[in-house]
């Protein structure tokens, strides 16, 4: 129930906060693990059957489910960090392109992305 609590309101927190203020939020203080009991790939798994047909966010799937894991992922105790990569704009000045993945151990457990054209932006 907690995590879809969570995944509901991060579409919402996405339009009225900025990402460092988001991500933030999202990291709990380094002494608050009430889910230390679960094992991050327990948590992996229950996060992606919530997530698994988004209905908000569809066209920033990645994110939406990028913040929801980190978030319990540090739930759980486990220092994740969230990797977003940002691509220089080619054509469409008015638009960002990104994508955004989260890291256990330095080994990425959603899809990362690279490119010539590319900024990546890590926190945790």
């Amino acid at each position: 129930m907690h995590i879809g609590l969570v995944a509901t309101a991060i579409p919402l927190l996405t339009k009225l906060l900025p990402l460092k203020r988001l991500l933030q939020m999202l990291t709990p203080t380094a002494n608050f693990h009430p889910y230390k009991s679960i094992s991050p790939e327990q948590v992996i798994e229950l996060v992606r059957r919530k997530l698994y047909r988004p209905r908000q966010m569809r066209r920033r799937a990645c994110l939406r489910e990028g913040l929801t894991l980190f978030y319990f992922l540090r739930l759980a105790g486990t220092p994740a960090e969230i990797h977003i990569a940002v691509h220089n704009p080619t054509v469409n000045t008015k638009r960002i392109h990104a994508h955004c993945w989260v890291v256990l151990d330095g080994v990425p457990i959603t899809e990362p992305i690279s490119g010539p054209n590319t900024t990546i932006l890590t926190y945790g």
